[in-house]
């Protein structure tokens, strides 16, 4: 008897996405699974419909088409049950995928036929919820620029990091976990649940998605020989020997932004935001992944 799979679709997710090729590599490979699509539409409704299908049928899985932003609806919405969830990366950055070993619709595949079911932490942050990774400065600057431009996905992403990059500069932070407070320097604060981004780049070499802790991520490079000293270290996993890039690892904090410093969650640049509470969700979420 064929599984039971909801395929919620975002059908505007991704630049240049042949939706017929993503179809024809689901049908050939996803063995004893029949697939119902259902499609977003952008209302603000859209999460109490996924739960009106979710309640249709006794489902055996999910798989969520689109990239990190309709990945965070849809966990909203399955929060509470054990029904596995699937990515099928459709989205411009795709970093939770990434950070699962996905890098295209044929891993998801065989991480649906063959992989691993991992129990994935969620996280409070001022009432928004984490799966992967949120940071302050650097790349949350990128991702402000980037979402301002004609085209978004990689390629904005990558002009607006040479703009970037010359505006780079050090904020000040307070950390406040454990009955401890600790002021720090760093270019970038990270977050981070899940260990890369979405262009494969490592910024949590010790960070475990099922362990129960967030990592506190700073980066504080100095001057260019440093800079890309720090890129060739997050592409080829070598970032723990990196003297500017400092690892905390918590079950709770709060981090004070006295600079202003901007700050996005998941990929969504979050208002000016001064103090960040962090919490755990107390249900965990069941993800198909390879790593």
């Amino acid at each position: 008897m064929s599984k039971q799979f909801l395929y919620i679709l975002n059908p505007i997710s991704g630049d240049g996405v042949d939706r017929a090729e993503v179809n024809e590599i689901l049908s050939n490979n996803l063995y004893g699974i029949e697939v119902t699509v259902w499609e977003t539409t952008g209302e603000s409704d859209d999460p109490e419909k996924i739960k009106e299908q979710l309640k249709e049928k006794k489902w055996d899985g999910i798989l969520i088409g689109g990239g990190d932003g309709t990945i965070k609806m849809v966990v909203s919405a399955v929060l509470g049950t054990d029904i596995p969830v699937g990515i099928i990366p459709l989205g411009s950055a795709n970093g939770l995928a990434t950070g699962f070993g996905i890098h295209g619709i044929s891993d998801a595949c065989y991480a649906i036929q063959k992989g691993k079911i991992e129990k994935v932490d969620l996280w409070d942050i001022n009432g928004e919820l984490c799966i992967h990774l949120s940071d302050f400065g650097f790349n949350a600057g990128l991702v402000k620029k980037s979402t301002t431009m004609e085209h978004r996905g990689m390629l904005a992403y990558a002009k607006s990091s040479l703009e970037q990059l010359r505006e780079m500069k050090s904020y000040t932070f307070i950390i406040k976990a454990d009955g401890t407070e600790e002021e720090v320097t760093a270019k970038m604060l990270v977050v981070a649940n899940g260990n890369r981004y979405g262009t494969g780049a490592m910024i949590n070499p010790f960070g475990k998605v099922g362990d129960g802790k967030f990592e506190v991520v700073t980066v504080d490079p100095e001057g260019l020989d440093e800079i890309i000293g720090l890129s060739f270290a997050m592409f080829n996993d070598a970032l723990e020997r990196v003297a500017h890039v400092k690892c905390r690892s918590f079950d709770k904090a709060e981090i004070e932004n006295p600079d202003g410093a901007d700050f996005q969650i998941d990929g969504e640049v979050m208002p000016p935001t001064d103090c960040v509470k962090i919490e755990a969700i107390p249900h965990k979420v069941n993800f198909y992944c390879l790593e």
